[in-house]
């Protein structure tokens, strides 16, 4: 596998590699699990993908650095690379188990996190993961917003208290939108 500044535009011959790579594994895994030891062939499979991809990206990555790779060839090569690591992955695993349609579905939801977390770990612009407030956090301060606001207001203590109340049943556990069909 040759790798340049180009990979990112190579899809045909990053899939012909992996499922080369596949062939290879599946083959030495199925003389070492038995044919109804459906699930170390599957973990066994995927860990041997895995493998390949970090080593082709490591590869890459040390390529780039010598040859000073824009963050985007980078980025652009690294979702590549990933993306058909993907497609071989699922379909070697059920080769050797066949998915169910939500052992599918949980399968492309563990897939998909990490794939959108490549563009911070590649970044083209100043993008940075964070770790967002807790809701009660958030919760807590816009309540004391309001409330400081509530209190400078030039009404009554009454209206006072009645914006409170009606603000309040935001928060409430009763409120809740119910269509009427």
């Amino acid at each position: 596998m040759e790798i340049n500044k180009n990979l990112r535009n190579k899809k045909t011959d990053l899939l012909k590699y992996f499922r080369s790579r596949s062939g290879e594994f599946l083959n030495d895994i199925k003389e070492t699990y038995g044919s109804i030891q459906y699930k170390q062939r599957a973990t066994a499979i995927n860990k041997s993908l895995i493998e390949t991809k970090g080593n082709l990206i490591s590869t890459l990555l040390q390529q780039a650095t010598k040859e000073k790779w824009t963050n985007r060839q980078k980025l652009e090569s690294v979702l590549m690379i990933t993306y058909t690591n993907y497609i071989v992955m699922l379909e070697s695993r059920n080769e050797v188990w066949p998915y169910e349609y939500m052992t599918f579905s949980r399968r492309i939801g563990e897939l998909w996190e990490p794939f959108c977390k490549l563009c911070f770990a590649y970044p083209i612009n100043n993008l940075t993961l964070f770790i967002p407030p807790l809701f009660l956090d958030v919760k807590q301060k816009l309540s004391n917003e309001i409330g400081d606001y509530i209190k400078k207001l030039k009404i009554t203590s009454k209206q006072k208290a009645q914006l409170k109340e009606y603000y309040n049943k935001v928060w409430g556990p009763c409120y809740i939108r119910r269509n009427k069909t």
